[in-house]
């Protein structure tokens, strides 16, 4: 008998608001040094704002932890997955995280759940060092000497707008404006936008800020109309205020161009908004780091996840996992890389060692989860690519090569 699929993909669909073995001859010694499994940690946001995206992505990355577990885990040893409720409240994670680094099995690598965390945390992370990664992609973090342990898996918010600026660029846009919330995460790579289109020659006509969740939509299409930009890139949210932003335009009669980065750019949210209100979300763009799910014939890694998750559930199982949660995966499948590099060179598994394996991650093929072979630098992975969604099938497709910035 098939397993529940406890949180039902379906019913998210519905309402996307909702939501150690023996050790064989030839292994390197030092694994015999170690705990008995590779305790990792995390805060995810199972309530408040973002919960939609950290309630799929905690059952996703606990189903790629068991597929894990059951071929051999990292290096011979059971990873032992540990994780708090955030709320997304940067101080709840720190708490998550002092806890974490008190218990007596500490863990190997830790994983953060947003931008204001990932800068709040630095400073224990001095004092505790343990490797740490997560879902924020803000570009203060790609700097090995201000935030040593910390890496980012995936381009910078910065390489993001970048890779969107020059696609815009390339389709002759010259009025733009940056629509953002009012958070660590939305604020991030707007100056730095504002620098990079000037110097290609954009006008940033309008930089508008609202709130993460329930913003007051007419009032800011109100200025988005009297700004009047050709394109408009969104950033910094994931399940709200960005369809809201697009739908508004288009009962307003705008044709502005709308572009996102990567947290808002999933199927399941654009799909629902498109069986609720209508194909307006049809030619939206934005910017990912990874492959969708249904492009698994590319993607050995999603292949592999795929068969795991049908032998699990069934027909439980609808076919695709979220782009939230192949961000999680992929930064555990990098701390999973660093952690086995570091166990081949016969090193003790500890903070630094761990960095010392990430920085020497070059040209790794990470199973299809990006384009191009994967190489750290400044403890980011600076490559994506364009996708725009067609409200006919409901696929985001890419209208670009492989980028790298």
């Amino acid at each position: 008998m098939k397993k529940k699929f406890n949180l039902n993909r379906r019913s998210f669909l519905k309402n996307s608001a909702a939501l150690t073995g023996a050790f064989a001859f030839g292994v390197p010694s030092i694994i015999r040094a170690e705990p008995k499994s590779w305790v990792m940690a995390s805060s995810f946001p199972l309530t408040g704002p973002f919960a939609a995206a950290g309630s799929m992505g905690l059952k996703d990355y606990l189903d790629w932890v068991e597929m894990t577990n059951s071929t051999g885990g990292i290096a011979g040893k059971k990873i032992k997955p540990v994780y708090d409720d955030s709320a997304y409240v940067p101080s709840k994670s720190l708490a998550n995280f002092k806890k974490a680094m008190s218990a007596d099995d500490k863990p190997v690598f830790y994983g953060g759940d947003s931008t204001g965390f990932m800068k709040l945390v630095t400073p224990e992370l001095n004092r505790t060092p343990v490797l740490c990664g997560g879902t924020s992609f803000s570009s203060e973090l790609a700097d090995p000497k201000t935030h040593p342990y910390q890496f980012i898996s995936g381009p910078t918010y910065n390489s993001m707008f970048d890779i969107l600026l020059q696609h815009i660029k390339s389709k002759g846009g010259k009025k733009l404006a940056f629509i953002y919330s009012d958070t660590e995460f939305g604020k991030d790579p707007i100056e730095h936008g504002v620098s990079k289109a000037k110097s290609l020659g954009i006008d940033v006509v309008l930089k508008e800020i609202t709130k993460p969740a329930g913003a007051e939509i007419m009032t800011h299409i109100s200025s988005l109309r009297r700004a009047d930009p050709e394109y408009a890139i969104l950033h910094g949210y994931v399940t709200g205020v960005w369809p809201q932003i697009i739908g508004g335009a288009r009962k307003a009669k705008m044709s502005t161009k709308f572009l996102g980065t990567f947290w808002g750019m999933e199927k399941i949210i654009a799909d629902a908004v498109t069986k609720q209100s209508g194909p307006f979300l049809e030619g939206y763009a934005g910017v990912t780091p990874y492959r969708y799910f249904y492009e698994a014939k590319e993607a050995p890694s999603y292949g592999k996840f795929f068969a795991f998750l049908k032998s699990k559930y069934g027909d439980e199982f609808p076919g695709y996992v979220s782009t939230w949660s192949v961000q999680i995966m992929f930064t555990y499948e990098i701390a999973k890389l660093a952690i086995e590099k570091t166990v081949n060179a016969d090193k003790e598994v500890n903070a630094k060692n761990l960095v010392e394996s990430l920085e020497a991650i070059k040209n790794w093929d990470s199973g299809g989860y990006m384009g191009k072979p994967v190489s750290i630098e400044n403890h980011a992975i600076a490559q994506g690519r364009v996708y725009s969604y067609k409200t006919s099938n409901g696929l985001f497709l890419p209208i670009s090569d492989w980028i790298t910035t």
